[in-house]
């Protein structure tokens, strides 16, 4: 069933399945976490019903790309953005299979965890878990995709923060900025917000903590 919401913060009027993968706290997070975009190119990979895109949208992007694996979000992904823009793009495929001109700056909230308690449910297990596009193949994608001076802006497990370092300097890309998102419930970060440029390490600036409670967010502007 579709259901018109808003997007939290920006007041984009946004259509969602409820019985799919649902706009959550990771996709505001790193929404808000975007820098200014004006006049750049985007992509989001894994669009979903393209909540991020319309983020970067808010944030100036004038030019938006979506790759994603399954149909029907994509077509939710259209009637959200066609609302606000016609400078976007949308492809059905694997971003793995993607063929695009370098983009100015990367989006995602990929599907991160570990593939053991595996659910049965394929659209969930596409959407949350590492099988359709392993940590590698996504960085790989990462610098294929993107300009020289292009950006990337990631949301991840925080507990996989090690495997994250080393894929970056595996793929020449330093982190420029990050921020853990904490539930004031939990002793542990639950996520990490890192910007990602190519070249090499240096310093960085870590961001005060992004607190949320049950779904909710705390200090969040």
């Amino acid at each position: 069933m579709n259901k018109t919401d808003s997007l939290k913060y920006i007041d984009y009027d946004f259509i969602q399945n409820e019985e799919r993968y649902k706009v959550n706290t990771d996709t505001v997070c790193l929404g808000m976490f975007l820098d200014p975009l004006i006049g750049k190119s985007v992509l989001d990979i894994g669009t979903n019903t393209g909540a991020l895109l319309l983020y970067a949208h808010k944030k100036g992007a004038k030019e938006l790309h979506g790759v994603e694996i399954h149909e029907d979000a994509l077509k939710l992904a259209d009637e959200n953005l066609k609302k606000y823009t016609d400078q976007y793009y949308l492809y059905h495929q694997k971003v793995q299979d993607l063929e695009i001109d370098p983009v100015d700056a990367i989006v995602c909230n990929p599907p991160f965890f570990e593939m053991n308690n595996v659910t049965e449910d394929t659209y969930f297990r596409e959407a949350m878990f590492e099988e359709m596009l392993p940590l590698e193949e996504l960085f790989r994608s990462f610098r294929r995709l993107l300009k020289n001076n292009g950006t990337v802006y990631l949301i991840y497990q925080a507990d996989r923060f090690p495997e994250l370092y080393e894929m970056c300097k595996q793929y020449h890309l330093k982190i420029m900025k990050m921020q853990y998102v904490h539930d004031i419930h939990s002793r542990h970060a639950l996520r990490i917000l890192l910007k990602l440029k190519i070249g090499k390490m240096s310093k960085l600036k870590v961001y005060e903590p992004v607190l949320i409670s049950r779904g909710e967010y705390v200090n969040l502007k």
